[in-house]
């Protein structure tokens, strides 16, 4: 097995082909990110998908796993571009990795909408639900890592990588991100083990930003 991830990353003990030939693929996508959507980010929804995956027997680890690994090439398109770019707009290109892994062409397209519907939130009011169950375990499991103490690292992490400060109020900042996003992903979780594992998540965001907020004007 070659070992695709980048230093810190969590690497599955079991993964394997098609896994990480796949990942081989993503190491062009991702390889240079410095926003928090990188291989070990792929990774880590990877390792929480297929998890939650072992408890639902209808799901397709194949197809959950894979999806993790390919569900943020829009990011890097978007980074090429210098702007937000739709995953429905990616497909071509994550078929593309597919098929340089050889992935099977039966379960392409079943990852394909999982990719295109991962990320949509009802706090936003635009999500459409999948009809597949890999589609939720894919937006719990990426939801969860933008949670708790990576997520809030991530959260910072894209804030740098974008030029934009750690508190402002002009809406880009990493701790106004806090109220616009990360404190919503608890009410967006599909499966029971997400759920539980959001409520820890969440309450520690919710420390940090208390602890944070009174650091910055020195009352702590």
């Amino acid at each position: 097995m070659v070992d695709t991830s980048p230093p810190g990353a969590v690497v599955p003990d079991d993964v394997g082909h098609p896994f990480d030939a796949v990942a081989e693929a993503m190491r062009e996508w991702l390889g240079d990110d410095a926003t928090g959507h990188d291989l070990a980010h792929a990774w880590r929804v990877f390792r929480v998908a297929t998890d939650l995956a072992a408890e639902r027997p209808a799901a397709d680890r194949e197809v959950v796993g894979v999806a993790a690994l390919v569900h943020d090439v829009h990011r890097a398109m978007g980074a090429e571009r210098g702007e937000y770019v739709h995953p429905e707009e990616s497909l071509e290109e994550v078929e593309s990795v597919l098929a340089a892994a050889s992935f099977p062409a039966t379960k392409r397209d079943a990852v394909l909408h999982c990719v295109a519907l991962h990320e949509e939130y009802a706090f936003r009011g635009d999500r459409r639900e999948g009809d597949r169950i890999e589609v939720e375990l894919l937006r719990d499991a990426d939801n969860l890592d933008a949670m708790g103490a990576v997520g809030v690292a991530r959260c910072f992490a894209y804030a740098g990588a974008h030029g934009n400060p750690m508190w402002a109020d002009d809406g880009s900042s990493a701790v106004e991100h806090f109220e616009a996003k990360l404190l919503e992903l608890r009410e967006e979780m599909h499966t029971d083990a997400a759920r539980e594992l959001a409520e820890e998540r969440h309450a520690f965001l919710e420390r940090f930003l208390e602890r944070f907020r009174a650091e910055w004007f020195g009352r702590a």
